[in-house]
């Protein structure tokens, strides 16, 4: 009998997914039928079932018997074979109905050796109909959902096109993550991005990344509309020349907090305006104690720009310093490029790099890494040793 139940709840695991993987883990029988009425005294508390990726095991007062199962998806109520490898019925075949139910799955059970066509029994008719369900205390961890991320890209100076696929293939590859985007492909420095004056725009993200350059949108309402999730208290993350992005006034000339010149400086925490040639940069990381930057290398970008600093937010954390020219004695400027902020009355946690101009900087793994940690921190879900939470790193770990 406890050999039929066995048989009976492998074949119900053809209901859980399309893939034997799914299967895995370990199940006990919640019931029987057979012959038009329940089974009493089944001692299903005695029998284990131990699944892996088509093969199974069986634990039970008989002792231990082992096989493998096949499932035909294709059939409704789906058909699964069952092979015995190793025990007394070495070699039988055992064909099975099942399907999900309310919290767990039946499966019917042909004993006659033919496959049983429903869920009902009847006196004599060699078929059982067994529930199952996981034994308690070894169900899986609850799915993490992935975080959503937004990305606004485009506008003047930069290879947009293959970078913001650069960025969507690298995030996500780094963290459980799901990247849109919002691209634009006019090269100018005040691109339509078709989220200007709708300040909902984020509704339903977990972050934004801004990486438009968009230097010359400075109508008011427009910044305010793009700031406003962030008021709201919606993390932000900011590439490169999203930091000379929405300027009204003057750019060289220092912001004052609370005004419109300051509107997108207090978001970034740091206020830039220009860069000189293109050159490696030596990233030096000056706060090693900061989850983002937790074990991380310096290193030497190739050919970038370095952005300048005209003023830096006392709430500003800096993060990491670049240099340009010979170790910082020859011709060298010297800017901070990695830092983190909070902005607004509800502290959005904003982390932004000045790095990633070019191609080679935006797919280098060192660069990916460090955006990815930094977006994770925006989302709180680094630990404080820069690594991502149970859940949030790459395919959901």
């Amino acid at each position: 009998m406890k050999h039929l139940l066995l048989s009976l709840a492998l074949a119900g695991l053809s209901a859980l997914a399309a893939d034997l993987a799914s299967f895995n883990g370990t199940w006990i029988i919640k019931s029987a039928e057979m012959n038009g009425s329940e089974v009493s005294g089944g001692g299903f508390e005695s029998i284990v079932l131990s699944l892996k990726d088509g093969n199974y095991v069986y634990e039970g007062n008989e002792g231990t018997t082992k096989g493998r199962f096949t499932v035909d998806f294709s059939k409704s109520p789906a058909a699964m074979d069952v092979i015995e490898t190793d025990g007394p019925n070495q070699g039988r075949t055992i064909m099975a109905v099942t399907e999900l139910v309310e919290g767990g799955w039946r499966a019917a059970y042909g004993f006659t050796g033919g496959r049983p066509t429903g869920f009902t029994t009847s006196d004599g008719d060699g078929v059982v109909v067994a529930r199952y369900a996981r034994k308690p205390g070894t169900e899986p961890p609850p799915t993490t959902k992935p975080l959503r991320a937004l990305l606004l890209i485009g506008g003047c100076c930069h290879d947009y096109a293959k970078q913001k696929d650069m960025l969507k293939s690298g995030l996500e590859s780094r963290a459980n993550l799901t990247v849109d985007i919002i691209y634009s492909p006019d090269g100018s420095t005040k691109p339509p991005l078709p989220i200007y004056g709708k300040p909902d725009y984020a509704q339903g993200y977990d972050v934004v990344i801004h990486d438009e350059c968009a230097a010359d949108q400075n109508d008011e309402g427009v910044v305010k509309s793009v700031l406003q999730p962030h008021r709201d208290g919606l993390p932000g993350v900011n590439l490169h020349c999203a930091m000379h992005s929405y300027r009204i006034g003057n750019p060289n000339e220092a912001a004052k907090p609370g005004t419109p010149h300051g509107f997108w400086f207090d978001y970034l925490g740091l206020q830039s305006s220009g860069h000189g040639p293109q050159k490696p940069i030596t990233v030096g990381y000056t706060d090693t104690a900061h989850p983002v930057t937790k074990g991380l290398e310096n290193w030497v970008t190739i050919n970038e720009e370095l952005y300048n600093n005209v003023m830096i937010w006392g709430t500003c954390r800096p993060l990491a310093r670049g240099v340009q020219g010979d170790a910082g004695r020859v011709g060298t400027t010297d800017s901070v490029v990695v830092w983190t902020h909070e902005y607004g009355p509800k502290k959005a946690r904003v982390f932004s790099t000045t790095l990633g101009h070019n191609n080679g900087t935006v797919e280098d793994p060192r660069y990916l890494d460090l955006v990815a940690r930094g977006l994770l921190w925006s989302c709180g879900k680094l630990t404080a040793d820069g690594k991502p939470l149970t859940g949030y790193g790459p395919g959901g770990k």
